[in-house]
């Protein structure tokens, strides 16, 4: 596997390698050791995915302290824009964000620090989003900040989006707890 740094602190472009013959292909998304191997975290307590199609924006989600969580993220079917924005307020990149497109072809994920919101739209027709985390959701500490007030070149700006992501506040509004 592949680190390949992000211009935001602790967050990573990770490149499986991929096993592929004339059956289909092969990816492993998480080994242990290796991990250890790159300095990441193994200690992930939870996993799930969704399914979404094309034209929703889920996010800029996060949960705070004290369940603040590292997330490993990547698209095992379709493809998606990938948005990290960096809450953390001694981070030389504070109030910035990074955007990447994780593709299943690809099989790149996005290995994600603790202090970040992150959100993603959906490019293809439809897209499994897989997420894994370090600490279990908790409902009590889930929140996040308003998709279009951080300077975000979304790829569409009129997206299908949830009543609880439009309902949240804007980046000036939130006060950051990391």
């Amino acid at each position: 596997m592949e680190k390949i740094e992000t211009p935001i602190p602790g967050c990573f472009e990770l490149k499986p390698r991929i096993f592929q013959d004339d059956r289909g292909k092969l990816i492993k998304t998480y080994h242990e050791d290796t991990y250890k191997d790159l300095g990441l975290s193994t200690s992930f307590t939870e996993e799930y995915y969704s399914g979404s199609k094309k034209g929703v924006l889920r996010g800029l989600h996060f949960q705070t302290p004290p369940n603040e969580h590292i997330k490993c993220v990547t698209c095992i079917s379709g493809e998606i824009f990938d948005v990290v924005v960096d809450l953390r307020k001694d981070s030389p990149t504070y109030k910035q964000h990074f955007t990447i497109e994780l593709d299943s072809e690809k099989g790149n994920m996005l290995y994600i620090p603790a202090g970040m919101a992150h959100g993603f739209y959906v490019m293809s027709d439809y897209a499994i989003f897989l997420n894994r985390t370090t600490v279990v959701f908790k409902p009590e500490s889930d929140t996040g900040i308003k998709w279009d007030s951080c300077g975000i070149e979304w790829p569409d700006m009129s997206p299908i989006l949830s009543d609880k992501d439009i309902a949240l506040p804007t980046l000036d509004e939130y006060e950051s707890p990391f």
